[in-house]
């Protein structure tokens, strides 16, 4: 016991060191983390590098640790991250940096390079002819390799019109949204090992948006995911759960009409129990160390992976009942013996010391057999390691160490539903054919429904896992039902944590009721902070350092709508040099910083989001009448006003002017806007359907009268 326990604190310190100090993003599930992202929120450094090393050191440490967490969560979060690597890393290798520029301007100095390699050659073959032999040699070997740097060198972005489409394409971050949902859909896949289950857990659960190809390319993901576990796995089993023992009998119409409502009842029970982790784990997150104390942190995982060995030792030891297993069971190695005699097993002991996925399968396989003859679990002792799974499920799930539910929900869902299976069998008569392994597997579908509150992607996971295509209409009962059963309480536990998240603004796909009967104008954000065409830098500077946007509508002459400019790009306006953002620049200038402006996402130019960049509100220091001051200064200067002769001061305001910057030529031209009068329901809709981050509104004149940002439906979804 003193090595396992050892053991296990130095794995669950381990984990917990990686996601406390090296990424502290790479705690815990990552599900909900890579959802909000996937909703349209900005959660830097979720997709790293580093937090993907942190999440994979991480995961290993807590899954060896003997904590009550799976790889599954984990695994979604890492084929995000290994998605939005690989889909970024082509794009920051050619498109940041001065590729660009030296692409463009590398074609104005091809001539003159070309004659310096003809000057170079003729050097070479002068020294080669005057008998040089050790200097004239070295000498033909450097200018040889200058050479083909060079010419390495010219393979960059521009040359390529196929190539710079492709590149400029990976770094959109509509395609970094679909790589990251593929991703989502692989991790899934290669954790289950169920390929069409990963793809519908990435529809129905973790993207918000949704097209073809991106079902496309998360099927090809998860299929390849897939395909590289079974090459990889020897034990050539169908699926991470599989069942073992006894094979399960096929559900016949017969079983059905005796056993429908003891498998609604045992459904409701283990859905029951998945309800009452989240209300536990809703309640023990109140009272978890903070992430910025980081030793309390520390010591959070020392504590939870020595409570969590000694509970597995103490229910073996003192709730533990010594058996004889089945002899068809002994010859597959069933069992763990642990204090018991030669030929007998601990019930207890055999549950929680050996991998949780074989223990499942263990359980699913208690089919009919000779009536009388004993299992190798007893109804008290599976409805013990439920109680206590469900005690370690609510000290490790919300520590810094990186681990997932979906395992640990199976088990003890698996559990509760093997001991009401084994008393159905022991209660009722031989002729109702009762299968303890099917009522576990009802459990383990039902418990994890309470939990996640999935439905498709639920069903088709459990059956590609556990190759039970026989007991479809089983798991859908438990689904249906747990689902039922839980909606009643509350939310699944990932809705539960994005809703009580400070840190994420995540928008739920139905809209609240608090927006019925509600239009544009009750949930606009107010006054709209809006540039001209042409505009001073001064000004822009100003506006950007009082208010909060993360988007500027753009007015005409006559103060009407002509477009969108992101605070990103005006912050790639303001580094640039005045005469390269000014109106009238040089084309190539122009499309140097348009590329700057694409690709500011990967090349982290920006400042990065402040509390309230998402917010679309202004910065509570700045009263209406600043506000109102720097809209006046911001007006679009008129032509030739500051060449008046007429007025004298004008040469004077002339040399003093600030530089003028071109927003024209950079905004997106064609904004969505609604009227004053467009239903906030609609708006909702509008925002997750066209994945938006700003809604403009305006009157009748086409005149902006505010702005809608997620930031103000989430607040009324609250």
């Amino acid at each position: 016991m003193s090595l396992f326990m050892i053991t296990a604190a130095v794995l669950g310190t381990l984990g917990g060191w990686v996601a406390t100090y090296y990424a502290p993003l790479a705690s815990g599930g990552g599900v909900t983390q890579v959802m909000a992202s996937l909703n349209g929120a900005n959660v830097p450094g979720l997709l790293s590098g580093r937090t993907l090393a942190a999440k994979i050191v991480g995961t290993c440490g807590g899954v060896g640790s003997a904590l009550a967490v799976g790889p599954e969560g984990p695994m979604v979060h890492i084929g995000a991250g290994i998605a939005s690597v690989c889909a970024l890393y082509w794009p920051r290798k050619f498109l940041c940096g001065d590729g660009f520029l030296g692409a463009r301007e590398g074609e104005a100095d091809a001539s003159a390079a070309s004659e310096d390699e003809d000057s170079e050659d003729e050097d070479s073959e002068r020294y080669s002819t005057d008998g040089e032999d050790s200097d004239g040699s070295e000498l033909q070997s450097t200018l040889r390799r200058r050479r083909r740097q060079r010419r390495r060198a010219f393979v960059r972005f521009g040359e390529s019109a196929k190539l710079d489409a492709v590149l400029l394409e990976l770094a959109s971050p509509s395609t970094h949204r679909e790589f990251v949902s593929a991703g989502a859909a692989a991790g899934l896949a290669a954790a289950f090992g169920a390929p069409i289950g990963g793809v519908l857990f990435s529809f129905e659960e973790a993207s918000t948006f949704w097209s073809q190809r991106t079902m496309w390319r998360c099927l090809m993901c998860a299929a390849i995911a897939s395909f590289v576990l079974a090459l990889l796995d020897l034990r050539g089993n169908p699926g991470m759960v599989f069942i073992t023992g006894d094979s399960l009998r096929p559900t016949t119409p017969r079983d059905y009409f005796h056993q429908l409502p003891f498998f609604v009842l045992v459904a409701a029970i283990a859905g029951l129990m998945g309800v009452l982790f989240n209300q536990i784990q809703a309640w023990t997150s109140r009272f978890r160390p903070s992430a910025k104390n980081k030793v309390a942190r520390m010591f959070e995982c020392a504590v939870v992976v020595l409570a969590t060995v000694a509970l597995r030792f103490a229910a073996a030891e003192f709730a533990g009942h010594c058996m004889v297993p089945p002899d068809t069971w002994v010859k597959d190695d069933f069992g763990v013996r642990f204090n018991c005699a030669e030929g007998e097993i601990n019930d207890i002991a055999t549950v929680f010391f050996i991998y949780p996925g074989r223990s499942i399968g263990w359980m699913f396989g208690m089919a009919e057999h000779v009536w009388g003859e004993a299992y190798g679990f007893t109804a008290q002792g599976l409805a013990i390691s439920a109680v206590c799974y469900l005690v370690m499920m609510a000290l490790a799930f919300g520590i810094a160490v990186p681990g997932g539910l979906f395992m640990p929900s199976l088990f003890m869902g698996a559990c509760t539903g093997g001991c009401a299976g084994l008393m159905l069998k022991a209660s009722l008569p031989e002729a109702w054919d009762i299968q303890p392994g099917l009522y576990a597997l009802i459990g383990a579908t039902s418990a994890l429904g309470g939990v996640f509150r999935s439905s498709v992607s639920l069903v088709v996971i459990m059956v590609e896992s556990t190759n039970g295509q026989a007991f479809v209409f089983a798991i859908i009962v438990a689904v249906i039902v747990s689902n039922v059963v839980g909606n009643y309480f509350a939310h699944g536990i990932y809705h539960a944590e994005l809703s009580r998240s400070k840190t994420v603004a995540y928008l739920p796909r139905d809209p609240s009721r608090t927006l019925e009967g509600k239009t544009a104008r009750d949930i606009m954000a107010v006054p709209p902070a809006f540039l001209p065409e042409v505009a001073f830098r001064d000004d822009v500077k100003s506006l950007l350092e009082h208010t909060t946007h993360n988007g500027f509508p753009v007015v005409d002459d006559r103060g009407k709508l002509a477009g969108l400019i992101l605070r990103s790009q005006l912050d790639v306006l303001l580094a640039a040099p005045p005469e390269e953002a000014a109106p009238g620049a040089d084309a190539t200038k122009q499309a140097k910083l348009d590329l700057k402006m694409r690709t500011a996402h990967i090349q982290r130019v920006t400042k990065g989001a402040t509390p309230g960049v998402a917010a679309g509100l202004l910065d509570e220091t700045v009263d209406a009448i600043e506000v109102e001051r720097l809209m006046r200064t911001n007006a679009t200067p008129r032509r030739g006003a500051l060449t008046d002769p007429e007025n004298d001061s004008n040469d004077i305001a002339s040399a003093f002017a600030s530089p003028q910057i071109d927003i024209k030529t950079y905004m997106n031209p064609s904004p969505l806007a609604v009227p004053l009068d467009f239903p906030a329901a609609r708006a909702h809709g509008v925002f997750l359907s066209l994945a938006l981050r700003h809604l403009i509104v305006v009157d009748d004149d086409y005149a902006v009268r505010g702005v809608i940002t997620r930031k103000d439906l989430i607040g009324l979804n609250a």
